[in-house]
């Protein structure tokens, strides 16, 4: 009886370690670390990959073979083709305390949104404790070396950034008044920025309502249009098209550098169309020759790449679901934003964050770029 009575407690006692540990871990990972940053070692933004190696990574890629052909991986192992960029900033990133606007160094900066320009690769990323300023990263795109980090007046999630080539300036996703917005720099402010110098954030030029949208969690910029839809968790979701008439004059100019001027309105974006219906959980938006290309991702399941066909007819509203992609592949977790430059498709994730690489499933800390032609070879 008493050896009975042993072993039903010790295996309650087991049950109960159990779920005390299991709850332990929910809560570190899933509560603590969303708002606790861990002490900055360093007093600079890292350039330095925050969790793998590059051989590491590769062999992470190779468990999605329906999507890395073996070609496809070598290429990536071979660090002078820059078939990878390190995602500068996951340990530690030079900003300001967002309360005080006091130099500060960020340790959970989460990168959200990249675009890439004929020179640079621009990643924006945002404060997961809410306590610092967003930031922009400029990577040279031919040598892969961190340039610099460009401190938002705000802490804009920053879910979508769009380079427009035609007007030269890039579009940063954000918030006016509780309202979708869409914020912009010249190309021109973001080359001449340098903290060290002004010990200030860059003030937005512009700021825009972006009508018929909930948030603006994404976009892409083709063609003199802006695309911008918003994430869902777990209903379908919208993308809206906008015509941009941007026109740079020598008043704003002066009120711009000015550095001290209300959120002004100089140039038009107004909605053409509502543009496509999209399912759930969509992270970044290409669009791109004959096709359009949809990245999805959330938690710790694989990421989804899904193509779709585009139609010669820009009038026309797309119904961008599963039942109408071309293919899907599947990919590491966390995949936020995709584009295309150069015959290239580069993709970034945010897995590498402090608060998610605590439990590195997957864990991909390097803006992965691929060329564009293999991608489209697998359609097949």
């Amino acid at each position: 009886m008493k050896t009975q009575e042993a072993k039903g407690v010790t295996w309650k006692n087991l049950l109960i370690a159990a779920v005390l540990l299991i709850g332990c871990v929910v809560f570190y990972f899933g509560v603590y670390r969303k708002a606790n940053e861990p002490v900055a070692v360093l007093d600079r933004t890292n350039a330095a990959p925050a969790v793998h190696t590059l051989s590491e990574v590769t062999e992470i890629l190779m468990q999605y073979d329906d999507f890395f052909t073996e070609e496809m991986v070598e290429h990536l192992s071979l660090e002078q083709n820059f078939g990878t960029y390190i995602i500068p900033g996951l340990k530690s990133t030079r900003t300001v305390n967002s309360k005080t606007g006091q130099s500060d160094i960020c340790t959970s900066m989460t990168p959200q949104g990249m675009d890439v320009t004929e020179d640079s690769i621009f990643v924006s990323a945002y404060c997961h404790t809410k306590k610092h300023n967003s930031v922009l990263y400029q990577i040279d795109k031919k040598s892969g070396r961190f340039v610099k980090e460009i401190i938002m007046p705000n802490r804009t999630h920053a879910g979508g950034i769009a380079y427009d080539n035609l007007n030269q300036v890039l579009w940063v996703s954000d918030m006016l008044n509780g309202e979708a917005a869409v914020s912009l720099y010249t190309m021109e402010a973001l080359e001449n920025y340098q903290y060290d110098k002004t010990k200030k954030p860059l003030p937005f030029l512009e700021t825009h309502v972006l009508e018929g949208l909930a948030r603006n969690s994404f976009m892409a910029f083709r063609g003199g249009s802006l695309y911008a839809g918003y994430f869902s968790l777990s209903g379908d979701s919208i993308i809206n098209r906008y015509s941009v008439d941007f026109e740079i004059n020598e008043q704003n100019k002066e009120e711009y550098e000015e550095l001290n001027r209300e959120r002004e309105l100089f140039s038009n974006v107004a909605i053409d169309q509502e543009w496509a219906d999209i399912l759930s959980q969509v992270q970044g938006l290409e669009v791109f020759g004959n096709y359009l290309f949809l990245s999805q991702s959330y938690g710790f399941s694989d990421s989804k790449l899904r193509i779709y066909e585009r139609s010669v007819i820009e009038s026309e509203k797309y119904s961008l679901k599963k039942k109408e992609e071309i293919k899907s592949f599947s990919l590491p977790n966390r995949m936020e934003q995709i584009c295309i430059q150069d015959g290239r498709l580069y993709m970034l994730f945010e897995s590498g964050a402090y608060v998610y690489r605590g439990i590195p499933v997957n864990c991909v800390d390097r803006i992965i770029s691929v060329d564009l032609k293999d991608v489209l070879k697998n359609l097949d």
